[in-house]
């Protein structure tokens, strides 16, 4: 997500590299979504088995005539189908505060990473791991502005910028005035929303598509809701867009 203007939007720059270079990769969660330079990790991909299952389909139709009569015979049509392949992405998670009221950042960008409502439905397996390149950082606003450079936060905000998420604590402890959801679900929002930017989705065009329904997570709900209800998690084109792994993971 960005910050409105003024000040001026916190843009969102994508990763770089080839279109299937894909990054073992940490992530970093945050409100405004800003990639990096940098080169792309190695890429860590284990293909999924290939299944097959049989669905309902318009069924094969045999007729055969004889002289005893005409006699016609139904049969369904097996659909093969392949599991898409996983990506697995390692982070690892600091908090630089220290207050009752951002004790449960571990647990909860832990616990909204392993939810299955979230990305991993789009074939990414979310690892926490201590040694991790990539990182979720929690802290106060000055230090999130230096971590977002030359991406401008204004003390306010936060983003994502190369192998970093930097979340604003003070957003992370009260939300934003547009807010129209909770508390626990603005924090759920925000780790996925970043997320999404460290797999190369962009902000939606536009940010709330159809009024009184979930808003697309990818939306900068932060500012501005535009009469879109309040979403934590991503929407099935999300999903699909995001399982296509056609975009490049946020580089180092």
């Amino acid at each position: 997500m960005v910050a409105p203007r003024p000040p001026p939007a916190v843009v969102h720059r994508g990763a770089v590299g080839a279109a299937r270079r894909w990054a073992v990769v940490v992530l970093c969660a945050g409100l405004a979504g800003c990639g990096g330079g940098g080169r792309p990790a190695p890429v860590a991909v284990t293909p999924a088995p290939t299944s097959t299952s049989t669905a309902t389909a318009p069924p094969t139709t045999t007729t055969t005539t004889t002289a005893a009569g005409t006699t016609t015979t139904r049969r369904p049509r097996p659909i093969t189908t392949t599991l898409p392949q996983v990506v697995e992405i390692r982070y690892r998670v600091e908090r630089h505060v220290d207050d009752a009221a951002t004790a449960g950042f571990e647990a909860l960008v832990e616990a909204t990473l392993s939810d299955p409502r979230g990305w991993s439905r789009a074939g990414f397996h979310l690892v926490h791991s201590d040694d991790a390149p990539y990182r979720v950082v929690l802290a106060e606003g000055p230090e999130v502005d230096q971590l977002c450079l030359p991406h401008d936060t204004y003390g306010l905000y936060s983003c994502q910028r190369s192998e970093v998420v930097a979340i604003n604590a003070d957003r992370w402890r009260t939300a934003t005035p547009k807010w129209t959801g909770d508390l626990a679900t603005y924090r759920q929002m925000v780790v996925n929303h970043e997320f999404g930017h460290l797999l190369g989705q962009p902000h939606p065009h536009p940010q709330c598509p159809h009024p009184g329904r979930p808003a697309p997570l990818m939306a900068q709900q932060s500012t501005e809701l535009d009469g879109c209800l309040p979403n934590p998690w991503p929407l099935d084109a999300e999903v699909a867009a995001a399982a296509r792994h056609d975009r490049p993971l946020a580089p180092l």
